[in-house]
């Protein structure tokens, strides 16, 4: 039988949850401060603890942190109530801000008291902590990446200063430490940052450094899907679930199991769906659409957006419960141009590894194209600087890259029509003959499907193979 210690202070409160755990069928050790919950944890080692934030002397913050030094894997579950005042760290905070300070704590989970649905949620709550307890050990993480950057190699070819990320600015090594923090832990984290910054790669870096990197990284970009179809493609369907649905088809939850899955662009998922994503993250259960089975997921959920989710909660356009479950570990992706130190590093490692992909041996930039570089806004951060660079070694006619080889914009000056003409028709003619007449193969390369090239050489006279 799994054993439960409450810590609360309130009378009515406690001898309700007594009651309601016990019928549960765990057994329960009751406490109501700090130095009673100690002592209980010492002589009767509970599977899993209810922890109220409101004590008496320490709150409960002080409390979880001084649990967690005696037995770090002890599963604790927070109880906070709606509004918290006169006493404790939570005085005049609301719930779920206490509840972020708390999962940021080490908290295995949070619920609200008195609200709705609130035994419930501790019954879900209690079942996953007692789950996790009694789990087999998982198996030793591997070796984390480095923390220094070592910014090149003496073949001069910049190397990765955290996993797959480079740069070697304060705000990167900001990004490094944080992410590094959090890769053995199985907390649910939100990558925020605009468009281009390098989302993906933190997730990826997350997932490859911790110990689910024997399992899948499951990719999902939110935006690209329409409302329709997102939960299929999220929770899976059964045959006839809908019109098309031939066969069972497994979602994306269910090939992460065991692993990680990134949902890119959460910020423009529908409510509808957002309300099952949050059900995941507290059950830990998916359904498949048109079924009725539960299907337990073991999943960590990694989150990016470029949009501002705080403001979409204030307008209604994100939910606010799911806002803070995926924000107990936020990571803030610095723009290009706050991390301009960074460009020349980039921009080497871009050029070493396209010339590379085409076959050319490349010195490096010029000067003065490092300087155009450095001086450019990047509004679309480091896959407008990546893009620029794909552009620059296809037309480059020297040993190196020069500033004349960036594109207009790059170099500060506005391109006529005709002259961005002559530019698409040389890459295209230049990445044809480096593909050897492969179509398909020439648009991956120019990030065009085989249509839009078609489309563009017919427009410049460009004769195209069948392939």
């Amino acid at each position: 039988m799994a054993k439960v210690l409450i810590v609360d202070d309130e009378p009515a409160i406690l001898t309700l949850l007594e009651y309601q755990v016990g019928k549960l069928g765990y057994e329960v050790v009751s406490a109501v401060d700090g130095d009673t919950a100690l002592a209980a944890l010492a002589q009767h080692q509970p599977d899993a603890v209810l922890l109220d934030v409101n004590l008496p002397g320490r709150d409960g913050i002080a409390v979880l942190d001084e649990l967690r030094a005696v037995d770090p894997a002890l599963p604790v579950i927070m109880m906070t109530a709606v509004y918290l005042g006169g006493r404790g760290v939570a005085d005049g905070m609301s719930s779920v801000q206490t509840a972020v300070r708390a999962m940021s704590h080490g908290a295995f989970d949070y619920v609200l008291k008195p609200a709705d649905e609130f035994l419930d949620k501790v019954r879900l709550s209690l079942r996953n902590a007692v789950r996790q307890r009694q789990a087999p050990p998982a198996p030793p993480a591997p070796a984390s990446p480095p923390a220094a950057t070592t910014p090149a190699a003496e073949d001069g070819v910049p190397r990765p200063a955290f996993a797959n990320l480079i740069g070697d600015s304060p705000a990167m090594r900001e990004v490094y430490e944080v992410t590094q923090k959090v890769l053995d832990t199985s907390a649910t984290v939100l990558v925020l940052g605009e468009s281009g910054t390098g989302k993906e790669l933190v997730a990826r870096a997350i997932h490859d450094g911790s110990r689910r990197s024997a399992h899948e990284l499951v990719i999902l970009n939110c935006a690209a899907i329409t409302e329709t179809l997102l939960e299929a493609e999220l929770f899976g369907h059964e045959k006839g679930a809908f019109t098309g649905a031939v066969a069972r088809k497994l979602g994306k939850f269910e090939a992460a199991d065991g692993g990680t899955i990134f949902l890119d662009e959460i910020g423009d998922m529908p409510l509808s769906t957002q309300a099952k994503v949050l059900r995941v993250l507290q059950e830990r259960e998916i359904v498949r659409v048109g079924g009725t089975e539960r299907i337990t997921v073991d999943v960590r959920v990694i989150a990016a957006t470029h949009r501002d989710l705080e403001a979409m909660v204030r307008a209604g356009r994100f939910r606010e419960d799911l806002y803070y479950r995926l924000s107990v570990f936020p990571i803030n992706l610095p723009p290009l141009r706050r991390r301009v130190a960074d460009i020349p590093l980039l921009a080497a490692w871009f050029v070493h590894r396209f010339a590379q992909a085409e076959g050319r041996t490349l010195d490096g930039m010029s000067e003065a194209a490092i300087d155009a570089l450095c001086r450019h806004p990047w509004p679309g951060n480091v896959r407008e600087l990546e893009n620029a660079l794909l552009r620059a070694v296809i037309l480059a006619e020297g040993p190196r890259i020069e500033r004349s080889d960036l594109p207009p914009a790059v170099r500060g000056e506005v391109a006529s029509s005709q002259t961005l003409a002559a530019v698409e028709a040389t890459a295209i003619r230049r990445m044809l003959e480096s593909a050897g007449g492969d179509v398909p193969a020439a648009a991956h390369r120019l990030g065009l499907s085989v249509a839009e090239l078609r489309e563009r050489a017919a427009s410049h006279d460009i004769e195209l193979g069948s392939t």
